[in-house]
C-alpha cells in the first residue's frame, strides 16, 4: 500500500535532519548563516526540471522523437519569436542549476556531519539515483531497442548498455548515451559524488581553496575544449570535465554560506531577478570567452545561497516544493511523453508557432508531473528510505566523508 505522496523526504528536510553541529569541514559553526530549514532549493529544482523540459519541448519533433530515430539535423518544427528562442535554447541550462543545488546541498549536509562513513555516503548516493535510472535504461531498450537514434547512429550495441549501466555514458561520449535519454547529466553526477569526499578534504572548509579549485577547473575544462577538433556536440558540452566548473560553483556557494558570520542580505526578489536574468540575457551575453553555461552557474550559485538564506515565496510553495521533490523522475521519464503530448498540441494549434510550443510545453510537464508522482512513490522513495533505514542502522567509527583523506 503506498504511502501518501506527499511524505517524501525533501531537500529542505534531510538538511533539516542534520542540526548544526561542529563543522565536519573545518573548526567552525555549520551554516551560521543559513536557516535549519531551506524549502527553496527543492523549488529550485522543480524551476530547473522545468526549464530542462522547456528546452525539449521547443525543437518539436526532432527531440520527440529522438528516442526512436535518429532525428540529427532535423529542421525545428515552430516558428519563435527571437527571444522565445534563445530562452528556451538555453533552458537546457535547467541541468547546471541541478548540478549547483546538488553540490550546495551535499557540502551543507557534509559540513553539518554528513552520512558518517564514505560507506553510507556511497550508499544513500547510489540509492538515490540508481533504481530510478537503471528501470529508465531498461524501460527505453524496450521500447527502442538497439536501433539506431540520436547518440546512436549505428546503433546501440552490448558495451554500450554495459557503459550506460557504470554510469560512464558521459565519459564515452558515443551511443551508451542513447541507453538512457539525458543520462549523460546523471553520468556526470555520479561522477561529482565520487570526487566530492575528495573536493572537501583539500578544500577543508576554506573559502580561498574552494575559489582556487573552481578557477583550475575553468582552466582544465577550457585546456579540455581547446584540444577538440569539433566546435560543438559532446566534446564541448556532455561531459564531466566540462560540467566540473558548474558543480565546483555549487560547492563554493556552500562553504562561502558556511564560512559567512553575518547574515546574508534580505533584499526582496533578488534571487528571482538574478534567476530571470541567467534564463533571459545569459543566452545574449556579449561575453564570447566563458561559455554561456558557466556564466549561468555563476550566477545560479548567487540564486541558491540566496534562496536558502531567505526562501522567495513562489519557490518555498507546496506546489513548487512538489515538483521539485519529483523532479529526478520527471526528468527521466518526459522523454516518453514528448511525442504523444507534440500530436495533441499540433492538434489543437496546427499554426505550429508560439502558441502551439506553449500547449505542448504545458501538457508535457503535467503528464510528466502526474506519472513522476507514481514513479517517485512507487521507485525512488523506497529506495531512499531503505537505504537512509540501512544507514541510521549502521555504525561505522571513522571521520565524517568531508574529513578523509
Amino acid at each position: 500500500m503506498l504511502t501518501p505522496l506527499h511524505s517524501g523526504p525533501t531537500i529542505a528536510e534531510e538538511l533539516a535532519a542534520y542540526p548544526a553541529q561542529t563543522n565536519a569541514i573545518s573548526k567552525f559553526p555549520a551554516t551560521a548563516a543559513l536557516p535549519k530549514y531551506m524549502p527553496a532549493l527543492d523549488g529550485l529544482r522543480g524551476i530547473a526540471i522545468l526549464l530542462v523540459i522547456l528546452t525539449h519541448v521547443s525543437s518539436g519533433w526532432p527531440a520527440a522523437l529522438s528516442i526512436l530515430k535518429n532525428t540529427d539535423g532535423w529542421a525545428s518544427t515552430f516558428t519563435l519569436p527571437v527571444w522565445l528562442a534563445g530562452a528556451s535554447g538555453s533552458a537546457r541550462d535547467g541541468v547546471q542549476l541541478f548540478f549547483v543545488v546538488s553540490a550546495f546541498t551535499l557540502t551543507l549536509r557534509a559540513g553539518r556531519g554528513g552520512d558518517h562513513g564514505l560507506r553510507n555516503y556511497a550508499f544513500r548516493r547510489i540509492a538515490r539515483v540508481g533504481p530510478g535510472y537503471w528501470l529508465a535504461g531498461i524501460g527505453y531498450t524496450l521500447v527502442a531497442g538497439l536501433s539506431a537514434r540520436v547518440w546512436a547512429p549505428h546503433g546501440v550495441s552490448g558495451a554500450d548498455l554495459a557503459i550506460a549501466t557504470v554510469f560512464g555514458s558521459a565519459w564515452q561520449g558515443g551511443a551508451s548515451l542513447a541507453v538512457v535519454p539525458g543520462g549523460w547529466s546523471v553520468c556526470c553526477e555520479v561522477a561529482f559524488y565520487i570526487a566530492l569526499p575528495f573536493l572537501l578534504w583539500v578544500i577543508d572548509g576554506r573559502i580561498s581553496r574552494a575559489l582556487l579549485l573552481l578557477v583550475v577547473a575553468i582552466f582544465v575544462a577550457w585546456v579540455r575544449q581547446s584540444l577538440v577538433a569539433e566546435p560543438d556536440g559532446f566534446s564541448n558540452f556532455f561531459n564531466p570535465i566540462l560540467q566540473a566548473p558548474v558543480f565546483l560553483c555549487g560547492v563554493a556557494a556552500a562553504i562561502i554560506s558556511m564560512r559567512i558570520t553575518l547574515p546574508l542580505p534580505r533584499i526582496p526578489g533578488a534571487a528571482i531577478f538574478l534567476l530571470a536574468l541567467g534564463i533571459f540575457a545569459v543566452p545574449f551575453s556579449p561575453v564570447r570567452h566563458l561559455p554561456h553555461y558557466l556564466q549561468f552557474a555563476f550566477l545560479v550559485a548567487a540564486v541558491v545561497a540566496l534562496a536558502a538564506a531567505h526562501p522567495p515565496r513562489i519557490l518555498a510553495t507546496r506546489f513548487m516544493r512538489k515538483i521539485g521533490e519529483v523532479s529526478y523522475s520527471m526528468y527521466l521519464v518526459h522523454f516518453a511523453v514528448l511525442a504523444p503530448s507534440l500530436s495533441l498540441a499540433q492538434w489543437l494549434f496546427p499554426a505550429d508557432d508560439w502558441r502551439t510550443m506553449i500547449i505542448h510545453f504545458v501538457m508535457t510537464s503535467a503528464v510528466s508531473f502526474i506519472i513522476s508522482c507514481l514513479t517517485f512513490a512507487m521507485i525512488e522513495r523506497p529506495a531512499i528510505r531503505w537505504a537512509s533505514e540501512r544507514t541510521r542502522r549502521s555504525v561505522i567509527s571513522v571521520p565524517t566523508m568531508a574529513a578523509l583523506p
